[in-house]
């Protein structure tokens, strides 16, 4: 046994108060062929984002998932490092009142609150074979 603050990388959880997002965006910059999608469930950078935090953050910063890390302007990568902590405090707060899945934009739902068409959804996406759900006309697929 040892110390756990010897083997775990508090800069790497989004709850923690050493989070270091400057870290975060660099190691997102280390792997610019990612997929957000997998990069947000990496918890080497966002340790404590899970998969329903991966679809709303993506919802919210209006990112497609299959976008590339170094497609994204990086403005918008900052805007998907900040969601990503921030979504996990609502997240947290929500799940105590008890109040979570009335609070979801896109996890489980089927039709964009924005746009109002059908959600896509896909059971498996990415290397981490994670369900997505997804709006093509709202969140944009960037290119590089």
């Amino acid at each position: 046994e040892g110390d756990l603050d010897d083997t775990y990388d508090w800069q790497a959880d989004v709850m923690s108060d050493d989070w270091n997002p400057r870290a975060a965006r660099r190691k997102l910059k280390a792997h610019p062929d990612m997929l957000v999608c997998d990069a947000l469930l990496d918890q080497s950078i966002f340790s404590g984002v899970g998969n329903i935090i991966k679809n709303e953050v993506l919802f919210r910063t209006r990112i497609h998932p299959e976008t590339e890390i170094g497609a994204l302007p990086p403005r918008k990568l900052g805007e998907l490092i900040k969601q990503a902590r921030e979504y996990s405090f609502d997240f947290y707060h929500w799940k105590k009142a008890f109040v979570l899945r009335k609070h979801f934009l896109a996890h489980t739902k089927k039709i964009c609150p924005r746009c109002e068409i059908p959600l896509q959804f896909r059971q498996a996406l990415g290397r981490s074979q994670r369900r997505s759900f997804f709006c093509s006309r709202c969140q944009q697929l960037y290119d590089r």
